[in-house]
């Protein structure tokens, strides 16, 4: 069952999903990022990023697919109390989600903003350092990861950071443990994203077909796999 990627799609990927539905999914994504590592992987990616460029520059971090933005939310207020500077545009193209990322910044700064675009048609009107992905690239078939790639290249100057699950036994255990009680579609989709997820070499394998690009992949706790592309710049 876990040998080949899932193509199975995830309710909260339907148009008509239900308002409910979504609240109630992206409420549980909020905490599984916030206990099983997804937010600190992009906290440690952007850590990393802003002492390599010093001098106190503002960094221009596109987040991809960006759901309900609670990493985008809580890295920036990480990097506030830290003097990082970091400007987060977030990208999500549900009408339901989009509502619900908009209520989350209401009470924010004006560090983080969200549009509702999809990465496929976003032209943004000046470039970004990197681009960071949470829990968004198993929604893709490899051909599209291979399509947005490039893409990306075309307004990202640096590289992009995936931050996505492993896909492994364990990994779906713990998906079933923690869906006890949850509703029935948080639990579909729950275990859906983990057959959907990666294994690190078929993912190392994919992402080398990327032309003029280095890669760095490792698999991280919780049930995660980190791979950063660095566009190679002639």
């Amino acid at each position: 069952m876990l040998d080949v990627r899932a193509t199975e799609p995830e309710i909260i990927d339907d148009p008509a999903c239900d308002s409910v539905l979504a609240a109630s999914s992206y409420r549980f994504m909020t905490m599984i990022n916030a206990c099983t590592g997804g937010t600190a992987v992009v906290r440690r990616f952007l850590a990393d990023k802003a002492r390599e460029a010093g001098n106190g520059r503002t960094l221009r971090i596109l987040d991809v697919g960006a759901g309900s933005c609670d990493i985008p939310v809580a890295v920036s207020r990480w990097a506030a109390r830290r003097g990082i500077r970091l400007q987060f545009t977030c990208l999500e193209p549900s009408t339901k989600v989009i509502q619900l990322a908009r209520a989350r910044l209401a009470s924010e700064s004006d560090n983080v903003q969200v549009l509702q675009e999809d990465v496929f048609k976003h032209q943004p009107v000046a470039p970004y350092d990197y681009a960071t992905a949470s829990m968004c690239f198993h929604h893709f078939t490899d051909a599209q990861i291979l399509d947005v790639l490039p893409r990306l290249r075309s307004f990202v100057r640096k590289g992009v950071l995936i931050n996505d699950l492993r896909r492994t036994p364990l990994a779906l255990f713990g998906a079933y443990l923690l869906t006890i009680g949850a509703a029935a579609g948080v639990r579909h989709d729950a275990m859906v994203s983990v057959r959907r997820g990666f294994k690190s070499p078929e993912l190392k394998a994919l992402l080398q077909q990327v032309p003029d690009s280095a890669l760095s992949i490792k698999a991280v706790w919780c049930f995660r796999v980190s791979a950063e592309v660095t566009f190679l710049r002639g």
